[in-house]
């Protein structure tokens, strides 16, 4: 029968539990220094072309002399350090970011100083809307005439391109798909329905930049022969009831109805006046207020753009 020496299990106990606590320390100390977290608290989801952006951030367990490091990743690019900031007495931190014309990715990063080890915030995206910009040669013309379409899309990228669309009936149709790979675009149409005509180009957006619409609208003129009348009748009335003085507006028209509003086109210059008599009797389709014609720059017999 064995004997146990007392002295000896004391001993033995105590190594034991000395060794279970050194066994245990560096988890207890790993827990205790856990690294700062960085987090992004704020940044718009989507700007403009050229606009700037803030990011906000704060890092947790922060120590006086942390700093942070903002990150961006372009499409199909690394990571890149853009800039460092210390945190300030509340562990906070922010960036201003100026002229964006590409979306991209961006995160905060916290480099502990004597490890190196690193810890990353989530990422968080903003998104930059294309600088799209629509012309036209003119804004008024006659039915049939050729009209140029151009304008600009930025940032250029090479293989992008514009939809080009026009409104009829309530609905987008669309016309043409043009190229910008440039950052420009170009299309010449010939327009043949008379009346106001909405044109708009659209680019969908990709993954460097969020899409974006421009509009125009063109007036277009049906061309008719037009005459002038006016001295030897001023003072009379006329078919519609007004009377005839040397600054009536308005313009004489065989069947439309008495008020009804004329836009009327000539070498460029635009007018909008009332149908206030009847007439002409010649061959012309219209008979202009001597007013009307004066405003116009237009005399004798010549043709005239008109929208009714």
């Amino acid at each position: 029968m064995s004997r146990v020496c007392p002295g000896r299990s004391r001993r033995v106990t105590a190594a034991a539990t000395m060794l279970a606590l050194v066994m245990t320390w560096p988890a207890v100390a790993s827990a205790q220094t856990e690294p700062p977290e960085p987090k992004i608290t704020s940044a718009p989801a989507g700007i403009g072309y050229g606009e700037g952006a803030t990011i906000r951030g704060r890092l947790d367990d922060w120590t006086p002399g942390d700093e942070l490091q903002l990150e961006r990743k372009a499409d199909g690019r690394r990571w890149r350090t853009i800039g460092s900031r210390p945190v300030d007495e509340k562990g906070r931190v922010r960036f201003r970011l100026q002229d964006l014309r590409f979306s991209a990715a961006y995160r905060l990063v916290h480099v502990d100083e004597m490890t190196e080890e690193e810890t990353r915030s989530a990422r968080i995206r903003i998104a930059v809307r294309v600088q799209l910009r629509m012309r036209t040669s003119k804004d008024h013309l006659m039915e049939g005439r050729r009209l140029r379409v151009f304008g600009s899309l930025f940032p250029k990228v090479r293989g992008r391109s514009v939809l080009l669309q026009q409104r009829v009936a309530g609905e987008w149709r669309y016309i043409d798909r043009l190229r910008a790979g440039d950052g420009f675009f170009s299309r010449y149409l010939r327009p043949n329905r008379v009346g106001l005509r909405r044109l708009r180009v659209v680019f969908g957006g990709d993954a460097q930049n969020r899409g974006g619409v421009d509009r125009t609208a063109i007036r277009v003129y049906d061309p008719d022969l037009a005459t002038w009348y006016g001295p030897g009748l001023y003072g009379n009335r006329t078919a519609c009831g007004q009377t005839l003085g040397t600054s009536t507006l308005g313009v004489a028209h065989r069947s439309l109805p008495c008020g009804t509003n004329v836009s009327l086109l000539y070498e460029g210059r635009t007018i909008t006046v009332p149908v206030i008599d009847r007439g002409p009797y010649t061959h012309a389709e219209w008979d202009l207020t001597q007013e009307t014609a004066e405003r116009l720059g237009f005399s004798g017999t010549d043709t005239v753009g008109t929208d009714s």
